[in-house]
């Protein structure tokens, strides 16, 4: 199993709309095969920086996950909210 962990500092003023952005990657990845997870959580001590968490099957899926129409949405239409750049992790289990 494969585990991303993406840290997302999102600029204040713009929270609640990388929200419905966010929402839309979720819904349409924990559809895909190979997902195991998809969660997007939000830290307690800065309610502007959030936390997307996957599970994945392998490599191939989420090579195929990053094929998708939600997540090439994702990726475009994300930079907008950014405070700083996303940090990613890669992490087995």
């Amino acid at each position: 199993m494969l585990h991303i962990e993406a840290k997302i500092q999102v600029k204040p003023d713009l929270v609640e709309s990388f929200l419905t952005e966010a929402d839309l990657v979720i819904q349409g990845s924990l559809r895909e095969p190979g997902n195991h997870g998809y969660e997007l959580v939000r830290s307690v001590n800065n309610t502007s920086t959030f936390y997307l968490l996957e599970k994945w099957a392998d490599e191939t899926a989420i090579q195929s996950h990053n094929a998708t129409a939600h997540y090439k949405r994702f990726k475009n239409n994300v930079p907008e909210f950014l405070a700083a750049p996303i940090e990613v992790a890669l992490l087995k289990s």
